[in-house]
């Protein structure tokens, strides 16, 4: 009877255990999963529901690429076939996926894969990240800066509280010597043992909010020198949940310090072969060394460099943030990394990178400041080139690119916001549905070209038409257009009306297979008044019921206007 009463027991305590363990499954921040080896998921944690949109019976049985955008779908597809050709782990993988209600997120994947007794692959083991947060742009743009971390010449990866490495970029996996998805989940002390007491010092300062003071750190073995700087990171909750690491090879800097502390000259000779111009200064922060190339760059005297005169030589929009910056410098011991543009004799301004370590003497104060100045011009140049291409791209977004309007999705944009503010002040807010008469048969007559010509001429007049900055005129679609006319009632609205269908009709476009012989526009008007509309919570029903007073305009007979009332409506705008 004992013997049944302790397996009673161990069966209640287990049964108390898993259901501990899937709770914690359950409320974890990261979605954990499992596919098989057609790669279709067999298990799947509660938090698919805020990912995905959809519980985990609708994710069994379906596979990742399921989820995503048919383009997203083949791309990650491919990367992720070659992954199960190696049965390797993976991490950073990061994807698009539309949820039911059209709305996008990006994880980030990572896996393990999954073996039998035997040694037969069964599948893969795996968690997402929810990285939709930190998109503050397009979603293409989140990739660019995941190319721009494995790219870059700095060692970086991300520890997680256990040490392990979470994420890791080609430059520190090439420093612990293994490929980035091999060192995914190891801990840190099997590559780098050194850098362990580092990292738990790091973890006990960031636990009492206290910053880790940047370090260098010296591989065993490899005779090389890294400027380490560790970042605690937390989450939305403000809970710490890793160090961010970037780890610089500095061993050419340390070798050229030891160079000048044996041979001044010989110092000079070897930097003046540096592509980076050098410099020294004291501790308070005055030139005491620089390199001949900077005074060929300026064209000031190796005198007017060392009184400080160099910074005259910036740039007046640079010069103060960079002064202050340098002073903080000075102050603290922190490095200086600044990017300022001087007078070049020969090409006027030019963009530099000055950084500066400082040089600590046995007690810890600072003896001197090591520097560096590096011409960027170039690459300066690519990134405001950059920006404006991002600019462009962000107009060209909102813009018809016939007519030069504001598009559709723009419409909806400023619609909205005038909405809220028609509603919040207690102002009309009026919606002008237009669209030309008998287009079909105008582009089909003299053909797409002249249609085209039609359309911009029509748009511009319009936008003519509308004499206030707050009205705006956009290109709804085909030949159809609307305008918004902030704090206009249904009289004020009439008038503009009026007044836009007398402008087209001055333009005397020849139409001959319309009865009036020339190019009209038919007119539907709807004005919403908060008081008098308190019912209506969507403004997509402005939009149906302008739009109704356009079909009744053209059901009438065209190249009239017509208003509606606005009431609550089922369409959608």
């Amino acid at each position: 009877m004992s013997d049944e009463m302790k397996l009673e027991s161990a069966d209640g305590l287990l049964l108390q255990q898993m259901a501990s363990l899937r709770d914690i499954i359950d409320n974890n921040s990261d979605w954990i999963w499992e596919v098989d080896a057609q790669g279709r998921y067999v298990f799947s944690s509660n938090k698919c529901i805020e990912f995905l949109g959809v519980p985990p019976e609708k994710v069994l049985g379906k596979t990742p690429f399921d989820f995503m955008p048919p383009d997203e779908a083949r791309r990650v597809g491919e990367q992720f076939a070659a992954i199960v050709e190696r049965r390797a782990p993976f991490g950073g993988l990061l994807n698009r996926n539309i949820r039911p209600d059209g709305t996008e997120v990006i994880l980030e994947t990572s896996g393990v894969p999954l073996f039998d007794n035997d040694g037969n692959f069964r599948g893969y083991r795996g968690i997402d990240r929810n990285l939709t947060s930190l998109d503050q742009a397009p979603g293409q743009r989140l990739f660019q800066l995941e190319t721009i971390y494995s790219n870059a010449p700095v060692g970086l990866c991300f520890i997680d509280l256990q040490m392990r490495y979470v994420t890791v970029n080609d430059a520190m996996a090439n420093i612990i010597g293994l490929q980035p998805y091999e060192a995914i989940g190891r801990k840190i002390g099997v590559f780098l043992p050194g850098l362990s007491p580092l990292l738990s010092n790091a973890l006990e300062l960031a636990q009492r909010n206290e910053t880790t003071p940047d370090r260098e750190f010296s591989v065993p073995g490899k005779n090389q020198v890294f400027f380490v700087r560790i970042k605690a990171a937390y989450d939305a909750q403000n809970q710490l949940n890793g160090l961010s690491v970037a780890m610089t090879d500095i061993t050419s800097l340390k070798r050229m310090e030891i160079a000048l502390r044996e041979s001044q000259e010989h110092y000079r000779n070897m930097v003046e072969l540096n592509p980076q111009i050098p410099w020294t200064a004291d501790p308070r922060g005055m030139l005491n060394d620089v390199s001949s190339r900077f005074q060929r760059i300026t064209g000031m005297t190796r005198q007017d460099i060392l009184a400080d005169k160099w910074i005259q030589s910036m740039h007046v929009e640079d010069r103060r943030a960079a002064v202050q910056t340098w002073e903080q410098c000075l102050k603290t011991g922190a490095p200086l990394d600044i990017e300022v543009r001087f007078c070049h004799v020969d090409r006027g301004w030019n963009w530099m990178r000055i950084r500066a370590a400082a040089s600590y003497a046995n007690d810890g104060s600072i003896q001197r400041w090591y520097g560096t100045a590096e011409d960027v011009h170039e690459r300066k140049l690519l990134e405001l080139k950059l920006v404006k291409a991002n600019r462009r791209l962000e107009i060209q977004a909102r813009t018809d690119s016939l007519t030069k309007l504001p598009n559709r999705r723009e419409f909806k944009k400023v619609l909205s916001h005038e909405y809220m503010r028609a509603k919040r002040n207690r102002t009309p807010l009026t919606v002008v549905m237009i669209d030309i008469d008998y287009f079909k048969h105008f582009n089909d007559h003299y053909g797409h070209l002249s249609g085209d010509a039609c359309l911009r001429l029509v748009a511009r007049t319009l936008r003519k038409s509308l004499k206030r900055s707050t009205d705006v005129v956009t290109r709804f679609g085909g030949e159809e257009f609307a305008a918004i006319l902030p704090d206009t009632d249904l009289k004020g609205a009439w008038i503009v009306a009026q007044h836009i269908m007398e402008s087209i009709e001055s333009l005397g476009i020849k139409h001959s297979f319309s009865e009036f012989n020339r190019v009209t526009i038919s007119q539907g008007i709807a004005t919403y008044m908060p008081e008098r509309d308190p019912g209506i919570e969507d403004q997509s029903d402005i939009v149906s019921a302008a739009d109704e007073a356009l079909y009744l305009s053209k059901n009438n007979g065209r190249n009239q206007i017509n208003a509606m009332p606005v009431s609550v409506r089922f369409n959608q705008l």
